[in-house]
């Protein structure tokens, strides 16, 4: 994973100089890029603490030659990274604009907002593929996500070389190189722990909760850009009172969705942090 900046470092330097770009114009766009790597890596640390998580008690289980259990936290770490990282890669792309004048603040933003929607994909790839990571070491495969890096990284590289179209072609080849992790990874554990993904609770219903949370944060944050267009001109501070409450009803709808829908049920409420606490909250709230 690392490499891969390395190597981007490399031949996006070396393809943008032969274009013709000066090195003052390539350290711009490679600063872009880092400002939008920052942006997509916070969720996916959420997916590194929870792959750090699950290596423990899927060892216990293989070591036992549970496959039932294995398979249960197999199933589980992969549905609680997706109830994550997808309403994340919506929400990145729908507040592009806000939460990149929040968090850098007097900057031209443009070209940063524009990666930031294009390459939000790169939240869910990067997410799965470290959890994937993580139960294959749990599996005992050590050496496997390391030849599927090879890999992955082997076709990114031949991307970046032949269709270098400037820095947007990093932030594809990136996602590529996740997607390319998921897929190697998927195939390796299906064969090894005789696994079959869950589509509909883990994927789908996720997928059409962040799509309605996306409009509701859109809705919000033009609202109050409407009735409050002098926040724009406040530096920080007036894009904080903008991006928080969309955010905090980004949240709300997104939950209310996932337990309406029945993307996720009290047993597993129970079993995220603060699990208790929520489901405490839902059945005031009769939710549950």
């Amino acid at each position: 994973y690392n490499c891969s900046n390395v190597v981007d470092n490399f031949l996006f330097g070396q393809g943008m100089d032969r274009l013709g770009y000066t090195g003052e114009e390539i350290a711009v766009f490679w600063g872009a890029l880092g400002q939008y790597q920052l942006l997509f890596n916070i969720p996916v640390a959420v997916s590194n603490a929870l792959s750090s998580s699950l290596i423990p008690s899927l060892s216990r289980a293989v070591s036992k030659k549970d496959s039932e259990e294995t398979k249960k936290r197999i199933r589980a770490a992969v549905r609680f990274s997706m109830l994550i990282s997808i309403p994340a890669a919506v929400g990145i792309a729908v507040l592009a604009s806000p939460v990149c004048d929040l968090l850098f603040a007097g900057e031209d933003n443009s070209l940063l907002i524009r990666l930031t929607m294009s390459g939000a994909l790169a939240v869910v790839f990067f997410s799965l593929s470290t959890v994937t990571n993580a139960v294959l070491q749990g599996l005992n495969r050590l050496d496997v996500p390391v030849r599927h890096a090879f890999i992955s990284l082997a076709v990114h590289i031949v991307l970046v070389e032949v269709f270098l179209l400037g820095i947007f072609s990093v932030v594809y080849a990136n996602i590529l190189f996740a997607f390319m992790m998921c897929l190697l990874n998927g195939r390796t554990i299906a064969r090894c722990a005789d696994y079959r993904q869950e589509y509909k609770k883990t994927m789908v219903l996720p997928t059409v909760c962040a799509l309605i949370m996306g409009a509701a944060a859109w809705g919000v944050y033009r609202g109050i850009i409407f009735v409050f267009p002098a926040l724009l001109h406040h530096g920080r501070i007036g894009m904080a009172f903008v991006v928080l409450p969309s955010v905090a009803a980004a949240l709300a709808v997104y939950g209310v969705l996932l337990i309406r829908l029945k993307a996720v049920d009290e047993e597993e409420l129970k079993e995220m942090p603060v699990g208790t606490r929520l489901v405490g909250l839902c059945k005031k709230a009769k939710l549950l």
